[in-house]
């Protein structure tokens, strides 16, 4: 459980407290394959911390964001979490939400051609593809 300690570590070695309800919520975040919404996180999260609320489960998604512990992304106007931060590919199904990552190594390469032609000092990327999971594809395909 390498990254939640690094998680955890980062924080505490910034000041911030470490609760049980923030380890809960790092910890389904590692855990799941999803990419869920914070609504999700909660309702997840209040099985085993029923006192939770869901202002403590943005405030800490937003903490851990911040830290760039987390990633977000926007899908049809619902921000996700992940907390996979390595440069990947986020497969998005455009039918029902749902998330996939693909580790790529060529899209550092991708980066430095881009830096090279652009003059740009290239900070952060994102890449997302969207179409039909393998699950939804065959509703439409003729």
């Amino acid at each position: 459980m390498k990254q939640m300690e690094h998680i955890v570590s980062s924080l505490r070695d910034e000041g911030f407290r470490i609760t049980p309800q923030r380890i809960a919520i790092v910890d389904y975040l590692l855990k799941t394959e999803d990419h869920p919404s914070a609504d999700l996180i909660h309702k997840v999260i209040r099985k085993r911390y029923p006192m939770v609320s869901l202002s403590t489960v943005y405030k800490t998604l937003e903490l851990l964001k911040e830290k760039k512990l987390v990633n977000e992304m926007d899908v049809d106007g619902e921000a996700r979490f992940d907390a996979h931060t390595d440069e990947h590919i986020n497969l998005v199904c455009m039918n029902c939400g749902k998330i996939d990552d693909i580790d790529e190594d060529s899209l550092r390469e991708i980066q430095i051609k881009a830096a090279r032609k652009s003059k740009y000092l290239i900070l952060k990327s994102s890449f997302e593809l969207s179409g039909y999971c393998s699950s939804c594809k065959s509703k439409f395909q003729a």
